[in-house]
């Protein structure tokens, strides 16, 4: 068994409220309520032009007092019905009634296409918030949202396609943990599952005495989000997925937990992940010393498998000097497209040099009606008049009317 460290009922309640969302440079709370015409900023209340909605089981709110309240600004045109946010150096921009939207120059899908209601420019919130770096949280029981700064603006749009290398340095290879998070007592804390059933992420204070003092036990009756059992002869072990542990078993000893566990490839697992665990147990078990470490699955929209993970460690006790990073490991592998939205995978071509990151699900051809994975090589054969990108679902283009190629079997 672990030997859990007694730490102050303060330092646990820091631990929840602070050290998993990380803490906010201007600390900003904002609280909305579905038909409540006001909002609570920082515990302030402010009025609103319309209290949120729920559409399609999205919320959508006015956008400009929020947006403002987050530190931003919204220019609206009226002749393309068309809202612009801004926010330190970041744009979004959606349009009434489209499900497209634009992050940069990078075209999203939503969930829930914007809408004018009573007069007033109505935005999911989900994604506006997430596109600048803030947390999102919905209570049901008082159907309130909480809207958090999280302090480090993460977006997968600032991160290159994965071109065969399993990581990449993000934030000048630098972590994120404010000053007030870093902490030399052991603890470890597990995000709940989101509506989807995705893991949120972890952070943990390690230090020897939360490390494992036995051998790891089994894990095959966890499921995540995405997972699918599939070989290939060009993976190592045969098998795409594994069970990852967002934070190593080696790290925490924590094990068959699902809160903990992520649908994630074998080259994630082994080429990403796993040296920077090394490289954090070995140093603790050395030294004695304490490393912050922190594991966010980042996940594209809606999709059920994790783009990849980002990774955070800075050891306590030296400030930094044994252990500080800051990566982001690809949830991929070469040779293999994978299908972000639902875990579907199969082998690229011959002459595909790496996978590719892909932005849509399925590529559509409009003339015959079937709809391709993206490196089908029927699909690089439609003619531009008739291609057509999709982040639909397989059964809802089904029930739209077209069929899967029967090439690439999407």
């Amino acid at each position: 068994m672990k030997n859990k460290k007694l730490i102050s009922i303060s330092l646990i309640l820091a631990v929840l409220l602070s050290f998993f969302v990380p803490a906010a440079a201007d600390g900003t709370n904002i609280i909305l309520q579905i038909d409540n015409p006001q909002m609570t900023v920082n515990g302030a209340n402010i009025a609103l032009d319309a209290p949120p909605v729920i559409r399609n089981s999205r919320t959508l709110v006015p956008v400009r007092a929020v947006i403002e309240s987050m530190g931003g600004t919204a220019d609206w045109d009226s002749s393309q019905k068309t809202a612009a946010l801004a926010l330190d150096g970041k744009t979004v921009k959606l349009t009434i009634g489209s499900t497209e939207a634009y992050f940069g120059a990078a075209k999203q899908t939503l969930d829930a296409a914007p809408e004018i209601i009573s007069g007033r420019t109505m935005l999911p919130i989900r994604f506006i918030a997430e596109s600048f770096g803030f947390a999102v949280s919905w209570n049901g029981d008082t159907r309130q949202i909480t809207i958090t700064n999280t302090g480090w603006h993460f977006s997968l749009c600032d991160i290159p396609a994965f071109s065969g290398s399993p990581y990449v340095t993000y934030n000048s290879n630098i972590p994120m943990f404010s000053g007030g998070q870093i902490s030399s007592a052991s603890y470890e804390y597990y995000g709940e599952l989101d509506s989807l059933g995705r893991c949120t992420g972890c952070i943990a204070s390690v230090g020897r005495d939360i490390m494992p003092t036995e051998e790891r036990g089994e894990i095959g009756m966890i499921k995540p989000s995405g997972w699918h059992t599939v070989k290939y002869d060009i993976v190592d072990g045969k098998y795409l997925y594994n069970r990852c542990h967002l934070i190593g078993f080696q790290l925490t000893g924590e094990n068959a937990n699902e809160k903990n566990l992520i649908t994630g490839t074998r080259y994630l697992n082994k080429e990403g992940m796993l040296p920077f665990e090394n490289k954090v147990g070995n140093y603790v078990r050395r030294t004695g010393n304490h490393v912050m470490y922190r594991a966010m699955p980042i996940f594209g929209g809606s999709n059920s498998l994790a783009s990849g993970v980002l990774l955070e460690a800075f050891s306590v006790e030296d400030n930094g000097a044994g252990i500080c990073f800051c990566v982001f490991c690809y949830n991929a592998h070469p040779g293999i497209y994978i299908n972000y939205a639902n875990g579907d995978s199969c082998q690229e071509s011959a002459n595909a040099a790496v996978t590719r990151q892909v932005t849509s699900a399925y590529i559509l051809n409009t003339n015959s009606k079937k709809f391709h994975y993206p490196s089908c090589t029927s699909a690089a054969l439609i003619s531009e008049r008739n291609r057509r990108e999709s982040n639909k679902t397989r059964n809802e283009l089904i029930a739209e009317g077209y069929s899967p190629c029967g090439i690439c079997k999407p």
